[in-house]
């Protein structure tokens, strides 16, 4: 029994020895290239984040913990698309910007948590617009008000829409609280926003809420964007996986776009195309992300680039190129 008992631990050790081999070989193995059609903005960025773009200029997020406060890093920087210029808009100092940003014509909104701001986008002081404002998870404007969510976390109990006079005044309730939130889309004179179980609107001067679309999926609709004719979300699967989905605003109609998309980054539609990210299939948990379009009236979706998905979340896109950051760049990319 010995010599047996003998054989059978030499074998488990070289079984060991040969996947500790294995395991050393995979990990030595030189990395995928990342991002390599994408072109870089800014680099050694500390941590940017929300980034948006009004075709001349693209405005970004940066910092936003304790440590960038000594480091004098948590600002909103502004690059310009004409020569690359980088400046620092708004120098936050004490205070940490949210990852929630608006632009119009002339200014940049932003917040630091606790009230809503704005700042010249060509530079200049900000000023405080609307005070005790709940910290905004997402913004959308029209002429007259700024409509925002707040930003609810895991557990969080409901909470209302707020709205409030863009040239400044008091946050005020639009609605009375509601279920998690996790897109907000203003189309003429009504407001919509995406719930676990579907999509609510109302008159964006107050009214009734009313259901939009309801699904009767077993697992929550995330994210909310839009064009004229159509509203576009990730439906979640039974095993937390998504797809992209898009509801005719008129007939009711709801039709997959995409089988796949993360519906933990955002995704932008714009010029007849959704652009969002998503996992490179067959790479792991820990593999690439790729940035992907997809057209609005159906068709195979388009891969175009891929790279480490480390901070990967946030995505702007306008007339010619598309945004995004990581934990230190931003890129920019061909449509």
């Amino acid at each position: 029994m010995r010599p047996l008992r003998l054989i059978s631990k030499l074998t488990v050790a070289l079984l060991l020895l040969l996947l500790a081999i294995l395991a050393c070989r995979s990990t030595n193995q030189p990395k995928a290239p990342s991002w390599t059609r994408a072109k870089v903005l800014a680099d050694k960025e500390d941590h940017p984040s929300k980034i948006i773009s009004d075709g001349e200029a693209v405005y970004f997020v940066t910092g936003g913990t304790v440590a960038s406060r000594t480091e004098g890093t948590n600002n909103i920087k502004k690059i310009s698309l004409k020569d690359g210029t980088a400046s620092i808009l708004v120098k936050g100092g004490k205070i940490i910007p949210d990852p929630a940003l608006a632009v119009d014509g002339k200014f940049l909104y932003w917040s630091d948590g606790g009230n809503l701001m704005r700042v010249p986008k060509s530079g200049g002081d900000s000023e405080q617009i609307i005070p005790i404002a709940p910290k905004p998870d997402e913004i959308v404007m029209d002429d007259g008000n700024i409509y925002w969510l707040i930003w609810t976390g895991e557990g969080s109990p409901p909470a209302p829409l707020m709205f409030a006079p863009k040239n400044g005044g008091h946050a005020k309730h639009l609605t009375p609280p509601q279920p998690p939130t996790s897109g907000i889309a203003l189309d003429g004179d009504v407001i919509y926003w995406m719930t676990g179980d579907g999509i609510k609107r109302m008159p964006k001067n107050g009214g009734d809420i009313t259901d939009f679309y309801r699904h009767s999926f077993k697992k929550p609709s995330l994210g909310l964007q839009q064009d004229a004719e159509n509203f576009y979300f990730c439906q979640m699967d039974d095993r937390g996986h998504s797809a992209l989905m898009k509801l005719n605003k008129k007939s009711g109609e709801l039709t997959q776009l995409a089988p796949s998309i993360n519906h933990t980054m955002e995704f932008v539609v714009a010029d007849g195309n959704v652009y969002y990210f998503d996992e490179v299939p067959k790479s792991g948990s820990f593999g690439p992300v790729a940035v992907r379009r997809v057209s609005t009236g159906g068709g195979t979706p388009v891969e175009l680039d891929q790279g480490n998905a480390g901070w990967i979340k946030y995505l702007a896109v306008d007339a010619k190129q598309i945004y995004f950051t990581d934990i230190s760049r931003v890129y920019t990319l061909p449509k």
